[in-house]
């Protein structure tokens, strides 16, 4: 246990992971769930395949850079029909 973390290699995709779960909790505590939980949930899988890309993996090709592109287009629905419903309300935090 003492080395694992002492290793390089662990601890920084596991910081990096507790900092994206830090970011989730803080992200559902403060908006409200119809919202988050689809971008949350949905943001992941774009941001591994792009790291993924990144690192020099394999990430399928056209069809994954489609599904990519199809993803954001619905959480820029979802936030764009979000604010449609919020705007001339007041806040509620």
């Amino acid at each position: 246990m003492k080395t694992l973390f002492l290793n390089i290699e662990y601890l920084m995709p596991f910081f990096l992971n507790q900092c994206g779960s830090l970011l989730y909790y803080l992200t559902l505590a403060s908006t409200d769930l119809t919202l988050a939980v689809p971008i949350s949930n949905s943001l992941a899988i774009v941001f591994t395949l792009i790291v993924g890309k990144f690192l020099g993996e394999d990430i399928g090709g056209k069809r994954a850079f489609a599904g990519i592109v199809l993803t954001v287009a619905g959480i820029t629905l979802c936030i764009t029909s979000s604010m449609n419903k919020t705007q001339g309300q007041p806040s509620t935090l």
